[in-house]
């Protein structure tokens, strides 16, 4: 008998994580796009343990909804996926990186066809609201405290 389980079956706790571009350079192409969405993907599968539900976004940012495995941190996940596909964006943007700070809120399964359809809605979403506003809006609604000069780095 396994003492701790199988972490990719055992999750089941979803997380809702959102970060940008350094300086919210409109930098993810329709060309990088799905090669960025695939490389999120088999990184949290393959070495968080964490598999996507959903990923979107925009040329500026990226919305992941993921299952957290249970012997891994938001922080390890998140800096996981932002160190390695920065590394793997630079092949063709030798200056790509993801700004230092991003968010991340926990999701209930009975909400998550909503956070769902919400991250697959990106692109009308971001006919009306600007990135920032978005951000904004994901803090104050998920009561988290943040800095508005700080936010941006």
């Amino acid at each position: 008998m396994k003492p701790h389980g199988n972490p990719i079956t055992d999750g089941t706790i979803l997380i809702h994580a959102v970060f940008s571009t350094r300086k919210q350079l409109p930098l993810i192409t329709p060309q990088i796009e799905p090669l960025l969405y695939d490389r999120i993907s088999k990184i949290l599968f393959d070495e968080c343990y964490s598999p996507a539900l959903m990923i979107g976004g925009g040329p500026e940012h990226v919305h992941i909804l993921y299952v957290s495995a249970r012997d891994r941190s938001v922080d390890f996940i998140i800096n996981r996926v932002k160190n390695n596909t920065a590394v793997f964006i630079k092949k063709w943007l030798p200056d790509f990186d993801w700004q230092e700070s991003y968010a991340a809120v926990t999701v209930s399964r009975s909400s998550d066809e909503i956070e769902k359809d919400y991250i697959r809605r990106q692109k009308e979403v971001h006919e009306s609201l600007t990135y920032k506003d978005e951000f904004r809006n994901f803090l104050d609604e998920n009561g988290i405290a943040y800095d508005e000069e700080g936010l941006w780095d």
